[in-house]
């Protein structure tokens, strides 16, 4: 008998994003406007203290949680920055955000359960959603406070947001946050915040959900604002069953998160990142000069722009790779649509230059 893999592999497929990174495999010199991922290097103090970690042989597993110093660490930060309690007994650390999306939907979904997204959305959700048999509805990231009534009638388990957005940068208003937070209340869901981006906020807008609506989940990840994307190191914070839940699983799989990462996490949140944050600003104002004539959401945090080109994007993108060495990322990744592509300015200014180089001729 022929082997094969699980039904639920039918539902997740990457072959949207691969085509694209085939065609640019054999680029000499490429323009990398792709990728989510800081071209500054990782802060000194943190590569410090996770060497002094190393020395001090912090190599053997920690508690499934997390060490208890960068728990309190966390707790003081939640409480100082973004204006909500999360005891310490309440944070779960583990490796990277995508590992704890993935222990969230195991622990609370069965299939059928429905959830909600803002669209576009991190492609990560949908697809670990679809593997995983629930049924996803979406609701526009500028939805209007109204636009949530339609769905007062679901029986939600989870509604799942970036904010600031990838792919576009977008920061939820306040008066979303509440509406979110009474659709929640009416249909039994809890809110689930990715603010990975949060200090990515170039207008001061930024609100984290925690603070406005109690039974939310906060994820906060230490890959973008602190270049660690490779070291693989977040955290998670909301209801003491679910924190306790997703402990219990990462018993099982994940184990702990890398030992000395998380002291290096201790140093990182210490850290003012702020000059880092202006640059981005000043690539992100360069780009929307760039691409004056053009529509695209507001992009008030985050490193990315997400702009309708009027054509179809997996189209545009090849042609982008062929014609100018310049890496972008469809827009179909995200959302239903066709139309739109995600640019990232986390590069330098030399690569931004040639890259809105190459946008114009393409544009034209």
């Amino acid at each position: 008998m022929a082997f094969t893999l699980s039904r639920r592999m039918q539902h997740i497929d990457s072959s949207g994003i691969r085509r694209v990174f085939d065609l640019a495999a054999s680029l000499k010199n490429p323009i990398n406007l792709s990728i989510g991922q800081p071209d500054y290097a990782m802060p000194e103090p943190i590569r410090l203290a996770i060497e002094k970690a190393l020395r001090d042989g912090k190599t053997a597993y920690t508690p499934t949680q997390g060490i208890l110093p960068l728990r309190e660490r966390l707790s003081r930060k939640y409480a100082t920055v973004n204006g909500f309690t999360a005891h310490p007994d309440d944070i779960v650390i583990s490796s990277g955000i995508a590992a704890l999306l993935e222990l969230l939907f195991l622990v609370t979904i069965d299939p059928g359960d429905e959830v909600l997204l803002t669209d576009p959305a991190f492609l990560i959700y949908r697809s670990l959603l679809s593997f995983l048999g629930a049924r996803v509805h979406t609701i526009a990231e500028d939805f209007a406070l109204d636009d949530t009534l339609a769905f007062s009638g679901q029986n939600l388990k989870l509604i799942v947001f970036s904010t600031p957005s990838n792919p576009t940068g977008r920061i939820l208003e306040e008066k979303q946050i509440l509406a979110l937070g009474s659709l929640a209340d009416r249909t039994g869901a809890l809110l689930v915040s990715d603010e990975i981006y949060e200090l990515f906020d170039y207008e001061k807008k930024f609100q984290s959900p925690g603070a406005l609506y109690p039974r939310t989940i906060t994820l906060s990840g230490f890959s973008k604002t602190y270049s660690m994307t490779g070291l693989r190191l977040a955290a998670a914070t909301g209801p003491r069953e679910v924190m306790k839940a997703i402990t219990t699983l990462q018993q099982y799989s994940i184990v702990c998160a890398p030992s000395a990462v998380q002291y290096g996490g201790i140093a990182a949140l210490d850290l003012d990142m702020s000059s880092f944050v202006e640059r981005y600003k000043e690539n992100r104002n360069r780009l929307r000069e760039c691409l004056d004539g053009l529509s695209y959401p507001s992009p008030d945090g985050a490193f990315y722009l997400f702009p309708r080109i009027g054509k179809n994007d997996l189209d545009f993108v090849e042609r982008a790779i062929k014609e100018e060495e310049l890496l972008l990322v469809p827009g179909n990744i995200f959302t239903d649509r066709t139309d739109s592509i995600r640019i990232s300015y986390a590069v330098s200014t030399e690569t931004l230059e040639r890259g809105m180089a190459a946008l114009k001729r393409l544009l034209s």
